[in-house]
């Protein structure tokens, strides 16, 4: 069984039946891990829309193991989730989950995850969050916008603590370290001077602590973009295997 990968999902239905025909193109897919934004959790439980699209994505036969992104609520134990302990499969750690929708994992901020591709063992380090740009817009028009979309001094301080402790193999996160910013993608019309760079600056920081000669692969979205370089993958659309 094998582990895949694909970017911000946000909530589309095409999105979501476009990757259901997809693993069941690829019968071997076990995983599919979404880079954030993924849009399972934004309108609220008890919104009609929001069950539609979790109803959807229980059609997808793979697994979804779902970063926090910038646009969708944290799963709560007060919607139904619940933390357990993964043991089996390609990918193993703690995660938040609910029976109701038995094929939707969501990732814990600072956790380490065994993951087990086609060819190796990796320990992946995950970090979800972001800071939005659109955030103002948002607000003004009544939309949904969470206070806590970055990650907390607490969870900066786990994931240093869990990279000094644990030799880590890839990165698993929505935004990127700051000298990964694909600013080509960035959007007109935002005064870049204004958006909040911090979990970027963050995850800069955090490169910098990796040994030299062990420095982690990291995959992100956030930025709507595909993009493949030896040290980094950014995934917007695009699905592929993790190896």
């Amino acid at each position: 069984m094998s582990v895949y990968m694909t970017g911000d999902i946000h909530g589309n239905p095409s999105r979501f039946y476009d990757l259901k025909y997809f693993c069941l193109d690829h019968p071997d897919i076990e995983w599919v891990v979404c880079l954030g934004d993924v849009g399972l959790n934004y309108y609220g439980k008890d919104y009609p829309r929001e069950m539609f699209i979790k109803n959807v994505a229980d059609s997808i036969p793979a697994k979804l193991f779902c970063i926090h992104g910038n646009h969708e609520r944290r799963p709560s134990e007060t919607e139904g989730y619940q933390e357990i302990e993964v043991t089996d499969g390609a990918i193993r750690g703690p995660m938040l989950w609910s029976h109701e929708h038995p094929n939707q994992y969501f990732a814990i901020d600072g956790a380490i995850y065994v993951i087990q591709t086609s060819e190796r063992t990796l320990n992946a380090l995950v970090c979800g969050g972001a800071y939005s740009v659109d955030k103002y817009y948002r607000l003004q028009r009544g939309w949904n916008w969470w206070p806590d979309e970055q990650p907390s001094e607490l969870t900066k301080g786990l994931v240093r603590l869990m990279a000094t402790r644990y030799p880590i193999d890839i990165m698993l996160t929505h935004t990127c370290p700051l000298r990964f910013e694909p600013k080509e993608l960035f959007l007109n019309g935002i005064d870049q001077s204004t958006v909040d760079t911090s979990t970027e600056e963050f995850f800069d920081d955090l490169y910098e602590q990796f040994p030299a000669d062990h420095k982690p692969m990291w995959y992100f979205g956030h930025f709507h973009g595909d993009k493949y370089t030896d040290d980094y993958v950014m995934l917007y659309r695009d699905i592929i295997e993790l190896k």
